[in-house]
């Protein structure tokens, strides 16, 4: 029987490695037109600006002469509109994780009869949103310190701290402690982790495939001097068009994220179990009742 993810306790469940992935499909399919919204409100507009800035980056590159650029120093990275872009991406996927982390989080600590809407969400986001783009740009530092001394230390960084924005929204730790709390988690379980991600992430670029075709073909027209994909108006739609793909396939992800992060919490501490066992008995008995017979009705004999 398919959870409709009203309660906590619906999250905090040690999961497999196939009910992780179909847990978190099942969520987006219970919760898909609340989120939805939700993610329409915080995070389309980003989003739109994101790839508006990707199509304006491409209209000032030079496709055609790109190897002419790069061996002259004229590359893109001189570009204003590359650092544009890639700020505009940090923060419109620490929008992204806020948005989904505080609507699973707010949907947690609502009466399951209450629906959560995008006002009770922005709250969460006001306040994870400008901590988890402070702790992706120095997770991003720190992978990439660990990449330079040797590729070991940075790739298996990259996985065990892949759960710091789960524990930084719904543990409400700081920036350290986060990280430190997702190396602890993973620990033990960090091939677990590494093949959660690699599974979804190669589902979600398979899908993501549709939405680059656009943009793949706009920048072969240009290196091709088509003229018919090479206007500005082409590469900037394109750019949108890319930008809400990718935005949209990195919501999976970040979900199975969650999911995996429930899981260890409840493999280790078992905190989801406590709870349910501290709610026995304060909830009121159930009183029976049934259709057929009153109190005052003495019924057929």
């Amino acid at each position: 029987m398919q959870q409709k993810f009203t309660q906590a306790s619906d999250f905090r469940q040690e999961r497999d490695f196939g009910q992780k992935i179909s847990a978190t499909f099942e969520f987006l399919g219970a919760h898909w037109r609340a989120l939805g919204k939700c993610l329409a409100y915080y995070v389309l507009p980003a989003t739109l600006l994101t790839g508006l800035a990707v199509g304006i980056l491409q209209t000032q590159t030079n496709w055609g002469n790109l190897t002419e650029d790069i061996r002259y120093g004229n590359s893109i990275s001189s570009s204003g509109s590359l650092w544009l872009s890639l700020l505009a991406q940090l923060i419109t996927h620490a929008l992204l994780g806020a948005t989904l982390y505080g609507y699973v989080r707010t949907r947690m600590e609502l009466p399951e009869n209450q629906v959560v809407t995008p006002a009770l969400v922005g709250q969460q986001i006001r306040q994870a949103a400008p901590r988890l783009l402070a702790l992706s740009l120095l997770m991003t530092l720190i992978v990439i310190f660990g990449f330079f001394l040797l590729a070991i230390p940075g790739f298996y960084l990259g996985v065990a701290l892949s759960l710091a924005w789960p524990v930084l929204v719904f543990e409400e730790a700081g920036l350290g402690q986060s990280m430190r709390r997702s190396i602890h988690l993973t620990g033990g379980h960090w091939w677990a982790t590494l093949g959660l991600i690699l599974v979804v992430f190669i589902l979600i670029s398979l899908l993501g495939i549709v939405f680059q075709i656009p943009q793949y073909a706009a920048m072969i027209g240009r290196v091709l001097h088509w003229s018919f994909l090479t206007s500005d108006p082409v590469l900037i739609s394109a750019g949108v068009l890319s930008s809400i793909g990718q935005t949209l396939l990195y919501i999976p992800l970040e979900l199975a994220l969650a999911f995996q992060y429930f899981n260890l919490v409840e493999k280790k501490e078992g905190l989801g179990l406590r709870q349910l066992i501290d709610r026995l008995g304060s909830a009121p008995a159930p009183t029976a009742q049934n259709a057929a017979f009153r109190p005052d009705d003495d019924g057929e004999y």
